[in-house]
């Protein structure tokens, strides 16, 4: 038998302690119930509810029903009327937040509320029972909470966006579910043709045979950096630093930097050093073959002072040798322009009238269907830097652009052309040189070109694409250029080419103001000669011979 039931008093104890402990608890959760009697229109409410209305609670805890409906803010009412008849038909429950003024006080707080009805045995509703929860606090944390994660999530968004580095979302798979500015920029694809694409589509085929995307290294928990050419939409190719790793929710990111400019200038500071040795050996040989050399020109010279006792075959042998030490005494002098360091004598220079005397000496020495187009005002750009010197330097470029025209048969479409400008700032920093002003000299042909192999190693002494025996150069044209250009003015050389496509050579030399003109002296006074004689001509001294050009 249980005590309990037969004993009232123990009973009305266990009936107190659990509604205390029903109250404390909606105490504690802000949760207060109630009771609509349908029939009647009584509703009942329990403490905390009549707390949340601000209300006092009456003995028997019966809640004015038109008070209650007074409560909620006006522009809430038609919403709580058309929960509750919903809830009625069964057409929805009744779960909803609204907001209340409470009556005590005035104050506005926000509340939710959710009810269910209960219904006899044919359906009708009899009873609607609920509850009301004071959530004022709640959604003002809640509100503070989305404020942080939208100021996080736009801090992220502008950190992704403004990256200097471009940044790739994807899932396993490859396919893109977010990129940044620098993406776009950096691939040449509109946003919308990534997002809907798939990582594999910035790498050609044999990038990719040559080295997997392995997702399966960065799966396991690993980052994977790797170098790569990425392939642009325009086609162009770049070499790219690309590092790999997996995210939290399974999505992948890579961090993907052009390093193009720094193979660049690796390749320019490798050029330098090479450069460097090779001109420091080529000096050496250079002192000790010219020795030989005019030890040999020098008895070659005393058998020809005797060349009327010679026999023809012997006056044709001491000839040849004499051409051969010619030819050598060339060679020598290229490698000593090519190891010079420091330029003999600086001036302030007319670039245009320099380089017309350059054009000048082309022009009449070659072939005469390649066109020779001087775009250089004189007058209008000044460098500083040794005359000869620059003369020299110019002089094989364009030596080297007419018999790279030459190589594969000059056309009436044919020019080299010479020209000068201030080079943009990215370009001076791209070529590592430092601030101040600068003077872009290009020499552009439409010759034969370059590949890549070539091209870096064009500026090398002794290296050359001629035939042996070709009386065109020993390969020294560009080696010079390079010396004079770089180790002599502290300028920088630049070069664009590509097979079948020409050279474009840039040199870029410190620029110079003109030079003031120094005040006229005052005119002598007129004074007859005695006897007038005519002055003899000043002696003309021609050009120095070009050095052959190289590639």
């Amino acid at each position: 038998m249980d005590r309990d039931r037969d004993d009232p008093t123990a009973a009305g104890e266990e009936l107190a302690r659990s509604e205390g402990r029903l109250r404390r608890a909606q105490d504690v959760a802000r949760l207060g119930s109630w009771e609509l009697d349908l029939s009647t229109s009584a509703m009942w409410a329990s403490e905390e509810a009549f707390r949340i209305y601000g209300l006092p609670r009456p003995p028997g805890g019966e809640l004015p029903l038109a008070l209650v409906q007074a409560i909620p803010l006006p522009e809430f009412r038609p919403l709580l009327d058309l929960a509750l008849g919903e809830l009625l038909s069964g057409a929805r429950p009744y779960d909803l937040r609204f907001r209340i003024r409470r009556h005590e006080d005035g104050a506005i707080r926000t509340v939710h509320s959710f009810a269910e009805v209960s219904r006899d045995a044919a359906g009708r509703p009899l009873l609607v029972t609920g509850t009301v929860q004071d959530v004022t606090e709640r959604e003002a944390r809640d509100a503070e909470l989305m404020s942080a994660l939208r100021q996080s999530e736009e801090r992220a968004r502008l950190a992704l966006e403004q990256a200097a580095d471009a940044i790739f979302l994807f899932d396993p798979t490859g396919a893109f579910a977010q990129v940044n500015e620098r993406a776009v920029a950096l691939t040449g694809h509109p946003r919308e043709a990534l997002l809907a694409g798939n990582i594999r589509m910035l790498f050609s085929p044999e990038v990719l045979a040559a080295r997997p995307l392995r997702f399966d290294l960065v799966a396991s928990g690993e980052t994977v950096v790797a170098e790569r050419l990425l392939t642009r939409r325009d086609g162009a190719q770049l070499a790219v630093e690309m590092h790999s790793r997996g995210l939290a929710d399974g999505t992948i990111q890579s961090i993907i930097r052009d390093i193009s400019e720094r193979r660049r200038m690796e390749a320019q500071l490798q050029q330098r050093q090479r450069m460097d040795t090779v001109g420091a050996l080529a000096s050496g040989i250079a002192h000790d073959f010219n020795n030989i050399v005019t030890g040999i020109q020098g008895f070659a010279a005393l058998l020809r002072a005797d060349e009327p006792a010679l026999y023809p075959a012997q006056r044709e042998a001491v000839a040849a040798i004499l051409g051969s030490c010619r030819r050598a005494s060339d060679l020598v002098r290229g490698l000593q322009m090519a190891s010079r360091e420091a330029p003999r004598a600086t001036g302030i220079l007319d670039l245009g009238a320099l380089a017309a005397e350059a054009c000048g000496v082309v022009r009449e020495t070659s072939d005469r269907v390649v066109a020779k187009e001087l775009r250089i005002a004189p007058g209008r750009w000044w460098v500083r830097g040794d005359a000869s010197a620059l003369y020299h330097a110019l002089l094989n470029l364009l030596v080297n652009a007419v018999q790279a025209i030459e190589a594969k048969g000059a056309g009436p479409g044919d020019r080299v052309v010479v020209e000068a400008d201030e080079p943009e700032p990215g370009a001076r920093a791209r070529l590592g040189l430092p601030p101040g002003r600068w003077l872009r000299v290009t020499v552009r042909d439409t010759g034969v070109g370059m590949t890549d192999e070539v091209r870096l190693r064009a500026f090398d002494p002794l290296f050359t694409t001629k035939e042996k025996g070709a009386r065109k150069g020993q390969g020294l044209g560009l080696a010079t250029v390079y010396n004079v250009v770089v180790r002599q003015h502290g300028g920088a050389v630049d070069v664009e080419s590509a097979p079948g496509e020409g050279a474009t050579f840039h040199l870029l030399l410190p620029a110079a103001d003109a030079p003031v003109p120094e005040a006229a002296a005052p005119a002598a006074p007129a004074v007859a000669p005695a006897s007038p004689a005519a002055a003899p001509p000043a002696p003309s001294t021609p050009p120095p011979s070009p050095e052959a050009a190289s590639p």
